[in-house]
C-alpha cells in the first residue's frame, strides 16, 4: 500500500475562485485606465520633459526596471511561500505609489515622482501569482479561456473609466483621479484578504532557502534551452513597443495637444476593441493554439504603427485604437497559456517572472530612448523605431516559435 504522505494540503480552489480572480482585476483594470490615461500628461504639466517621462517610465512603468527586477523574485517567493499574499502586496504598493503622487501633485515637484514609480513598479511583484493562479483555478485545457476571462475583466472598466478620468482631470485636476484610484485599490485588498482562496498545497512548495535567491536573476539570463526562441522573439515585442506605445500618451500631449479628455476617448476604444475580442479568442487559442495569435497581435502592430505614422487628427488616432485593442486581446492569453504549458507546475510561477524579467531587463531603457528621439527627431522617430521591431518580432515568431505541448 502506497505510504500516505504527512504533508498538509490544501483542497483544489473552487471555481469561485476565478470569479474573485475576475472581480480583483476589474477593479484594478478600473484603477490602472484612470490614473494610466492621465499620467503622462500630469508628469509633463509638473515641467517633466519628454526624455524625462521616458526615464520614468523606464524605471518604474510597464516594462521598467523595478517591473521587471520585482518579478522574478515574485515568481521564486510565491512557488514557495504561496501566491495569495503577492496578489495582496501589489495594492499596498499601488495605494502607496498613488500617495505619493498627491504629494508630488501637491508640492508641484516632479522629483517626488521618482519614489512614487519606483514602488508602483513593486505592483508587478503580483504578476507571477497571479498569472499562476489563473492556471491553478481551471483545468490545462481551459486556460486560454481563463486568461481571456481575466484579460477581459482588466479590459471591461478600461471602456468607461478613461473617460470618466478625462473629464475628472480636465475639470477637478489630476488629483482627485489619484484619490479615485486610491480608494478602489483599498476595495481591492479587503476583497483579496477575505475572499481568494490559496492555490498553492503546501506538499507542492519549495523550501525556502534565501541562499538561492541570489541566483534568481542570474538564471533569468539562462533560460531552458527549448525556451529560447520564445524569449527572443518576446524581447524584441517588448523593446519595440517601449520605444513608442509606452510613451504614445504623452506624444499625442506635447505633438497634437490632445486633452486628458480626448485621451481618454482613445483610451475608451481600445478598450472596446479588446474587450470585445477577447473572450473569444482566449477560447480560440485553446482550441487552435497560441502562435496564430502572437503573430495576429503583432500584425495588428504593423497595421497600428503605420497609422500613427500616416494620420495626424484625433478621429483617426482614435479609431485605429480598436486595432489596438484587439492586438493586446490577442497577445495577453497566448503568451500567458504558451508559458503555463511549457512549464510543470512546480516551475510555473518561477518561469512566469523570469520571462518577464528577460523582456524588461533588455527592454527597460526603450522607453528612455523613444523620449531621446522625439526630442531629437520629432514624433514619427519614436513610432518608427516601433514599426520596425514590430516587424521583426512578427518574423522572429513566425520562425523560432513553436506551439507547446500541454503541460
Amino acid at each position: 500500500m502506497a505510504q500516505q504522505s504527512t504533508h498538509l494540503t490544501i483542497p483544489s480552489p473552487p471555481r469561485s475562485n476565478l470569479q474573485v480572480l475576475a472581480a480583483r482585476t476589474f477593479i484594478t483594470g478600473m484603477r490602472f485606465s484612470m490614473v494610466n490615461v492621465i499620467w503622462q500628461p500630469f508628469v509633463l504639466s509638473l515641467g517633466a520633459s519628454m526624455p524625462l517621462l521616458g526615464f520614468l517610465e523606464s524605471l518604474g512603468g510597464f516594462r521598467g526596471l523595478t517591473t521587471t527586477l520585482i518579478q522574478p523574485i515574485g515568481g521564486w517567493l510565491a512557488d514557495r511561500v504561496g501566491r495569495k499574499l503577492f496578489v495582496a502586496l501589489a495594492s499596498v504598493f499601488a495605494m502607496a505609489s498613488l500617495a505619493i503622487y498627491l504629494l508630488a501633485g501637491l508640492a508641484g515637484n516632479w522629483l517626488l515622482l521618482i519614489p512614487g514609480v519606483l514602488i508602483l513598479g513593486l505592483v508587478a511583484i503580483s504578476g507571477p501569482a497571479m498569472s499562476t493562479m489563473t492556471a491553478e483555478s481551471t483545468g490545462s485545457r481551459e486556460r486560454g479561456g481563463a486568461y481571456g476571462t481575466i484579460m477581459f475583466a482588466f479590459a471591461l472598466p478600461g471602456v468607461f473609466a478613461p473617460l470618466v478620468a478625462g473629464l475628472v482631470a480636465d475639470r477637478l485636476g489630476f488629483l482627485k483621479v489619484f484619490l479615485i484610484g486610491l480608494a478602489l485599490e483599498a476595495g481591492v485588498l479587503g476583497l483579496v484578504a477575505f475572499h481568494l482562496k490559496e492555490t498553492l498545497a503546501l506538499s507542492n512548495r519549495k523550501p525556502l532557502l534565501t541562499s538561492q535567491l541570489a541566483g534568481v536573476l542570474k538564471a533569468t539570463f539562462a533560460p531552458a534551452r527549448r525556451l529560447k526562441g520564445f524569449y527572443a522573439a518576446v524581447t524584441v515585442d517588448a523593446c519595440a513597443w517601449g520605444v513608442g506605445s509606452s510613451i504614445i500618451y504623452g506624444l499625442l500631449s506635447e505633438t497634437y495637444h490632445f486633452t486628458a479628455f480626448q485621451l481618454g476617448i482613445m483610451s475608451s476604444l481600445s478598450a472596446v476593441g479588446w474587450a470585445v475580442c477577447q473572450l473569444p479568442i482566449g477560447r480560440m487559442v485553446d482550441r487552435h493554439g497560441t502562435k496564430k495569435f502572437l503573430l495576429l497581435s503583432e500584425v495588428c502592430g504593423v497595421l497600428l504603427m503605420a497609422g500613427w505614422l500616416t494620420f495626424t487628427r484625433f478621429e483617426a488616432f482614435a479609431a485605429l485604437q480598436l486595432l489596438y485593442g484587439l492586438a493586446i486581446a490577442a497577445w495577453l492569453p497566448a503568451l500567458l497559456t504558451w508559458i503555463a504549458n511549457s512549464v510543470s507546475e512546480e516551475e510555473r510561477a518561477e518561469e512566469m517572472g523570469r520571462v518577464n524579467a528577460f523582456r524588461g531587463l533588455l527592454s527597460f531603457p526603450a522607453p528612455y530612448i523613444g523620449g531621446v528621439l522625439y526630442e531629437a527627431l520629432g514624433f514619427r522617430a519614436p513610432i518608427l523605431v516601433n514599426l520596425l521591431g514590430t516587424i521583426a518580432a512578427l518574423i522572429l515568431i513566425a520562425v523560432l516559435v513553436r506551439e507547446p505541448t500541454t503541460s
